[in-house]
Formats: structure tokens, sequence, C-alpha cells
């Protein structure tokens, strides 16, 4: 397929996966959206400067017929997540985005065709989270540290109530990677605030703003369903002092835009939203409540 007719062919959901020097993960990554993706979709990889195989990976890969019609790349210069997440947003033609990362790995076909029933069939909602949501609690205590921030007392993350979280969704105030979000969002609020780079709680402000649009927020357990697998970081070990302290200073910097919001909004009632499942996902989300009820019945602890 010619880039010309690519252009005219316009994907519904964009897949934007920044990468650094992970070619052996990546190849895993950009193997499950071609197998199980669809045609659907197009993948937009952002090369962030790799001095490891993957640029010339990537070109073998978009020489391929479905690299042709569903993969594009670009190239950064060690611009880091946040950057290289905004590059792909500007570079992506799909109706949604999806904000995903370079260790997690697509499993079942299913995924697709529910996350565009769902966008179709709820236009209120605007930001998806597939893992797990976070509510914002009040908390008058200072954030002194980096662990202040992650004080139960102010931050929940959750997947929904249970068990009617296997079939539903459920409204949360913020996200974390991977999520997906209406193109038309962006067009509304802006992408990604570079106030956050190199990255954390980018993604948090990014759903406060949505928020404040009109649009919902919502999560679902997709991993736990089983339609994707996050590997875990492979480049990044233990958060070093310097990284807390970014990671303390963007936080703050998120408290001091929407504590306000956080104090007006927390005790309002959480919407949920039935999930848009097609007869495969079912089965799938029937057998992963099977397997987590035999892994509590054999290791109640």
């Amino acid at each position: 397929m010619a880039d010309a007719e690519l252009r005219d062919s316009r994907p519904v959901l964009s897949v934007v996966m920044p990468t650094f020097n992970n070619e052996r993960v990546l190849r895993r990554a950009v193997d499950g959206w071609r197998r199980l993706g669809g045609d659907a979709i197009e993948l937009i990889v952002v090369e962030d400067g790799c001095k490891d195989g993957t640029a010339a990976y990537l070109d073998a890969e978009r020489a391929t017929d479905w690299g042709r019609a569903h993969l594009r790349w670009v190239h950064e210069d060690d611009a880091h997540e946040l950057r290289c997440t905004n590059r792909g947003f500007s570079e992506a033609r799909g109706a949604l985005i999806a904000a995903w990362q370079d260790d997690m790995f697509l499993q079942a076909s299913w995924f697709v065709p529910e996350i565009l029933a769902t966008f179709e069939t709820y236009p209120e909602l605007g930001l998806l989270s597939l893992s797990r949501g976070l509510q914002c609690v009040p908390c008058a205590d200072p954030i002194e540290r980096w662990e202040d921030l992650w004080d139960w007392r102010r931050l929940q993350s959750t997947i929904g109530h249970g068990p009617a979280n296997w079939l539903r969704l459920q409204e949360v105030d913020a996200v974390i990677r991977p999520w997906i979000v209406r193109r038309e969002c962006l067009t509304r609020v802006g992408m990604l605030d570079e106030a956050f780079r190199p990255t954390e709680w980018d993604e948090a402000d990014l759903a406060f703003r949505i928020r404040d649009a009109g649009w919902k927020v919502a999560t679902c357990g997709f991993e736990r369903l089983g339609a994707y697998f996050h590997l875990g970081s492979t480049t990044i070990g233990t958060p070093s002092d310097a990284y807390k302290q970014r990671v303390l200073n963007n936080g703050r910097l998120f408290h001091s835009r929407w504590d306000a919001a956080i104090r007006r909004d927390h005790a309002r009632p959480r919407r949920t939203w039935r999930r848009r499942a097609t007869p495969a996902g079912w089965l799938a989300t029937a057998a992963a409540a099977a397997r987590t009820g035999a892994t509590r019945l054999f290791n109640p602890s």
C-alpha cells in the first residue's frame, strides 16, 4: 500500500508507543498489534534516540505489507516519555488515541472491537484507563516527601468495586498508562502539559482537564481480563533520589492546580457503564474470573 493510500485510509484507533533502547521487548509489543490489532488500528512508534537496533528493525517492519498499512515510526532525540507521547499524538490520525508502552503486549483480538464499541456507545466518556484508575481524596497534610504523594488518604487506586467490575467500567478521577482518549478531548483541552516533563502526573493533569471540559473518565481492568500483559519496565531500575525529587515537584504542581477541584468533587457519586464486550470478550471474562476465584480458593492468604 502506498503512503498516499495509507493517509486516505484513516484508522479508528491510533496506538502511540514511545521506545528507547528496548528492541527485544519492542519486537514483542509490535508483534501483538500485528497479530491481534485488526484492520482499524495504526501503530505509531516514537523512537527516542535509540542506540541499539531499533531503527533498523522498524525500517524492516515498515517495509512489510502489514507495516505499510498499519505502522509508522518517527524519531526524537532523548525527548523522554511525555514529549514522545505528545509527538505521537500529533502524528496520530485516529478518532481514538492510545498511550501505550513498549513493554505492554496485546493478547486478545476481542480487545479493539470492545474499545471501539465502548466509545461509540458512551459519547460522554472521554478517557479510559486500561489498568487501574485513581481516586483523589482531600488531604490537609503537606506534601513534603515523594511518599506523601502516594498516601492512601490522598490517592487511591482502583479497578472499580467488585465483583461487578468484571462487567462494567467505573468512573474515576485520573488514570495511569495505558489509556485511550478521544482525539476530540485533546483538540479541546490540549495534549500532555510539558510542565510535567520528563514524565509523571502529566496524565493525571490531563484527566482533570478532560473532566473539567465536561467528559467522564473511567477505568476497567483489561489486563486482569487478559487483553494485554504488562511486562513492567525493562529499562528503569529503582527510582533515584533525583527522579523522586522530579516526581515530587510534579505532584506538587498537580495538587496546586487541582486540589480545589478535588475538595469540590470528591464526594460525588461515581458513574458506571456496562462493558460493550464481544462474545469472545465475555468468554474471556468468565475464564479470567474463574481463574481468579480458583487462585483465591487455593491461596486464601
